[in-house]
């Protein structure tokens, strides 16, 4: 793989070059292919998304006349928040190399282009992309083995695509915009970024009362919004004047949407990512590849549901556009003091997107991907990481670390976790065990009035004539019976009850319910005897709350599946036993 380094400030080209080579962005690449689409110049007609992907970027053009190569899209300065994050940068630049590794079936060599800015390179960001760049040096980066040289001595080894066979009338060629470097005065020389300590935690807490100060005159707001220099503070401020005031409020000749824009560019330069959130979303800001990222996760056969945790969600089943996504994830967030959430839950999009492309055994046993439970587990685990500390603010940690509490979260065994933790991490990622949805179709089977959990209520009848065993809609019918639960710890409890419900009725064909199986009742049962018990053999007084129930391995002397198989089967035995003609006491 050829990999052509262009720098702010670094001259690329030579001066004996007779014709520059523009350098353009990938977003104008796709524009000249739509437009030669259009005109039906190329043979394209409907395929005018050919060169979106990354591949088509490690070419080198001839269009329109010109000589063209293309930066991929990881380079592109979104007006969201993840691209001030250079670790996720990086770590883009590896996937996307590794991806090319695989993918790459032209003759010639793929051509790479990474763009690297002076933000790049400022302050505690220098360090991470030296890293990368002698990694390039020494020929490596990952697995991918790169060669780094001028642009000029790579283009011979690299694929041409001719396109300017083409007759085009000159008026009709739109125009398209390349990129330019930074011209450096004469005689200057480039200096290296002085290196900056870590943003501390206290610099993303505002200095006021926010309650305080939502009972405040909106003179009195203005007048603290001036005068204060903390950033944090200033987002919160804004934050009450555009829910009173509304967006086009002014304050000093600038509109609140003006004065959040001027926060939200100053809070990512610093790196103070909680006050980068709040500002993005008070701007309803929408991250590039959202739309994308979601069908990422359907074409896996799931579904993505978006919304605050302990709140009402939004299922997606099948792909939207931008603009949809952004209403849904603004009008379930925002509305209930979940603002920095609703860019929270984009950046969680866009991971799961990547990762479940990448390692989809990591999504096993979760047919629904509720993003806004996730979200929930990945807060549990930063307070099981904390230990007697106080855990670390979600909203604080940068893109690249989300990204990375999202993968520890994800992988399904982890040493050191009590049980309470385990429940509460599983029941959050709704993750399920191996053949979860049959034994509950075959729980059904022999449950002739359904299940009832949590209010709501699956019946036996028309569900087992309606579908099948194994298709998705009964899996998703099932996760729907489910959603009402409000604790991840006691969902797990009532996946565990289900599949204790299946052996049971498995090892006894003879037996069936006779009425309906509410599970929140066997729960209930179950709970109360282990109370009895612990007063019985620990001294332990009973109380409603259920930790220590919760905190019980499941096997084992006294465990929860043996206070859960007793309600059961008690309840199986107030029943009908239809006698088996070779065995009539088969219970077991």
């Amino acid at each position: 793989l050829q990999v052509f380094l262009n720098t702010y400030g670094i001259q690329t080209q030579t001066p004996q070059q007779v014709e520059p080579i523009q350098i353009w962005p990938q977003k104008e690449l796709v524009k000249a292919y739509r437009f030669l689409a259009f005109n039906k110049k190329l043979g394209l007609s409907g395929r005018p998304e050919r060169p979106v992907g990354c591949i088509g970027t490690c070419k080198i053009y001839r269009i329109l006349g010109k000589t063209v190569v293309c930066y991929p899209i990881v380079f592109d300065l979104s007006d969201f928040y993840l691209s001030q994050d250079v670790m996720l940068l990086i770590d883009d630049i590896k996937n996307t190399l590794q991806f090319i590794k695989q993918c790459w079936k032209m003759p010639g060599r793929p051509l790479f282009l990474v763009l690297i800015r002076e933000d790049n390179i400022k302050g505690s960001r220098f360090n991470p992309v030296l890293d990368m760049l002698a990694s390039f040096k020494k020929g490596s980066i990952g697995e991918v083995k790169v060669h780094v040289d001028r642009l000029q001595t790579l283009i011979s080894g690299a694929f041409v695509e001719q396109l300017d066979f083409l007759r085009i009338n000159e008026a009709e060629i739109p125009e398209f915009k390349s990129f330019e470097e930074l011209e450096l005065p004469k005689h200057s020389k480039v200096k290296r970024q002085t290196s900056t300590p870590n943003v501390s935690d206290l610099e993303q807490q505002p200095e006021i009362n926010v309650e305080e100060w939502q009972n405040k005159s909106t003179n009195e707001i203005i007048q603290k919004f001036h005068d204060c220099d903390c950033l944090a503070s200033q987002a919160q401020l804004a934050s009450i004047l555009l829910r009173r005031e509304g967006s086009d409020f002014l304050a000093k000749d600038e509109n609140m949407m003006e004065e959040l824009e001027r926060i939200y560019r100053r809070a990512g330069s610093r790196k103070l990512w909680s006050v980068v959130r709040l500002a993005a979303s008070l701007l309803s800001k929408l991250v590039d590849s959202l739309a994308p990222s979601i069908t990422s996760v359907l074409v896996h056969g799931k579904q993505v549901t978006l919304g605050l945790f302990g709140h009402e969600e939004e299922v997606i089943s099948n792909p939207l556009s931008p603009g949809v996504i952004q209403g849904i994830i603004y009008s379930k967030c925002s509305p209930y003091g979940g603002e920095r959430e609703a860019v929270l839950q984009q950046e969680m999009v866009i991971h799961i997107g990547c990762i479940i492309s990448n390692n989809p055994e990591l999504f096993s046993g979760m047919i629904k991907i509720r993003v806004g439970w996730i979200v929930q587990a990945m807060k549990h685990e930063l307070k099981i990481v904390a230990g007697d500390m106080p855990p670390q603010d979600i909203y604080q940690l940068s893109p690249s670390d989300i990204k990375q509490l999202l993968l520890d979260v994800l992988q399904p065994q982890h040493t050191g976790r009590s049980w309470l933790n385990k429940r509460q991490i599983d029941g959050s990622l709704n993750r399920t065990p191996l053949g979860f949805y049959d034994r509950v179709w075959q729980i059904l089977e022999r449950t002739p009035n359904g299940i009832v959990v949590a209010g709501n209520h699956l019946p036996q009848q028309p569900t087992l004539s309606d579908m099948t065993m194994y298709e998705m809609n009964f899996s998703l019918l099932v996760e729907d019976t489910l959603k009402n639960i409000v604790l991840p710890e006691y969902r797990q409890i009532i996946v565990e009850l289900l599949m204790v419900v299946s052996i049971v009725l498995e090892r006894n064909p003879e037996l069936e319910f006779s009425e309906k199986v509410d599970l929140d009742n066997l729960v209930k049962e179950a709970f109360s005897d282990f109370q009895r018990d612990r007063s019985r053999f620990e001294g332990m007084e009973k109380q409603d709350d259920m930790e220590e129930f919760y905190n019980t391995p499941p096997v084992g002397k006294r465990g929860t599946s043996s206070y859960l198989t007793k309600a059961v089967v008690i309840q199986l035995l107030q029943g009908d036993v239809k006698p088996c003609k070779d065995d009539p006491c088969t219970v077991s």
